[in-house]
């Protein structure tokens, strides 16, 4: 099932971040509001402005990571009443604007992500052997 986006931004560093009305029902009258926040952004050489990569590193990076990475990000609340529904999610929408909006919209995030991703993935494999 297609989700519908909320609010879709179009950041200064190319990627789209959607957020979408996640909430579901509980009840006769009562809701857990759910926002989601995401980010997809393809695994390319281009992506990486601040370290220059050999071929190989890119190419271990892209075949650790895939492509697209996702950038995720959720907050919800318990037990809204659904004249409240609405208003708390505007709330969270506004709250991780304020919160995280800056730096998600940070020039270098996109490429910070992917290494700090590609990093965490390259330890977990090592903690296995």
């Amino acid at each position: 099932m297609e989700r519908t986006p909320y609010r879709k931004l179009d950041l200064d560093h190319g990627h789209c971040l959607e957020i979408f009305d996640d909430s579901r029902k509980i009840g006769a009258d009562a809701w857990v509001v759910i926002m989601t926040a995401t980010m997809e952004i393809p695994v390319e050489t281009s992506l990486f402005t601040s370290e220059s990569l050999s071929d190989s590193e890119f190419d271990d990076i892209l075949n650790t990571l895939g492509s697209p990475i996702e950038y995720r990000y959720r907050l919800e609340r318990n037990m809204i009443m659904d004249h409240e529904k609405d208003a708390v999610l505007e709330n969270l929408v506004n709250t991780f604007l304020e919160n995280t909006g800056r730096y998600v919209a940070n020039p270098k995030f996109p490429e910070k992500l992917a290494l700090k991703e590609y990093k965490d993935r390259v330890e977990k494999r090592k903690r296995k052997k």
